[in-house]
């Protein structure tokens, strides 16, 4: 690995091990709806990033109409629709059980990189992905009669969020690479909030989601887990798709999925059991075949 490398996969880690962390603080604020949580992350994020613009003297100016538009289009997929998906798996599922499912990420990152970012692909990428899809299924596949009504639509919810997710993350990552990181990841965000704020508008049920705004108890949990989440994770995860190869960095993310298991199992008593921790293993040794063989 040269220097860029390097950088790139520390701070892809170090993305992961804070976004394990914010699952775990935005499941204790699961008071509020998938939207509500989402608006307030993407609000509480880009007000912390206006900041820290203000601070660091980066004007939003230097980028050319075409790179914000991809930005924008970037941000409603991957900000606004991709995680009120994902937070509506974290209700359905549980913080584990959803990052057995997450690790369907590398390999969608992984295929796209190669479609149309002409990043080049592993030969063992399908046995990878093989090993991720049947991890996954080891994992959530059960006899019928003891199926939770909610586990095929949090499944759904959550395979739908990584894939939007993924694509946000592709169209984006050509700006990254001549763009600052500050000003990329606060045009994403502010659109992920406008988008959202637009289907708030057109959706009357949705709008009880504005009263996630007013101060209240939840605060207590869901601000840290925002700025964690949205803020400091949000530019440790886009930092590493810019110094290093969507490739890499996506596998790197998915030790994500390790770090929430054990927190999980630590902070919500959520049960692991054989048959989860099997298909985790399984689905982890996927997502490292995927990338590095």
């Amino acid at each position: 690995m040269n220097g860029n490398e390097i950088l790139g996969a520390s701070l892809a880690l170090g993305s992961a091990a804070i976004w394990a962390v914010s699952v775990i603080l935005f499941k204790k604020s699961e008071a509020a709806s998938p939207t509500a949580l989402n608006l307030f992350k993407n609000t509480s994020a880009s007000i912390l990033l206006l900041l820290t613009l203000v601070f660091t003297g980066v004007e939003l100016d230097g980028l050319s109409t075409h790179d914000v538009m991809l930005l924008s289009i970037s941000g409603v997929l991957g900000i606004s629709l991709a995680d009120t998906l994902v937070f509506t798996a974290l209700r359905k599922l549980g913080a584990s059980m959803l990052s057995i499912v997450d690790l369907l990420y590398a390999p969608t990152i992984t295929l796209l990189s190669v479609l149309f970012l002409g990043e080049s692909l592993s030969p063992m990428f399908a046995l990878g992905a093989l090993l991720i899809v049947g991890g996954v299924a080891i994992a959530t596949i059960q006899r019928s009669a003891d199926v939770p009504k909610e586990l095929w639509p949090g499944i759904g919810a959550g395979v739908a969020g990584i894939i939007t997710m993924a694509i946000g993350v592709v169209i984006a990552k050509p700006v990254l690479a001549h763009a600052p990181l500050v000003e990329v990841t606060t045009i994403r965000l502010i659109a992920g909030v406008v988008g959202q704020l637009g289907w708030i508008a057109l959706v009357p049920t949705h709008r009880e989601a504005l009263s996630i705004l007013r101060p209240s108890k939840v605060w207590i949990t869901l601000l840290p887990a925002s700025v964690l989440g949205a803020y400091l994770a949000m530019l440790l995860w886009l930092g590493g798709f810019k110094y290093a190869d969507a490739s890499l960095a996506s596998i790197l993310n998915q030790m994500a999925a390790v770090f929430v298991l054990i927190l999980a199992r630590i902070f919500l008593g959520e049960e692991l059991g054989l048959r989860r921790s099997l298909g985790a293993a399984c689905a982890l040794a996927g997502a490292v075949v995927v990338v590095a063989l």
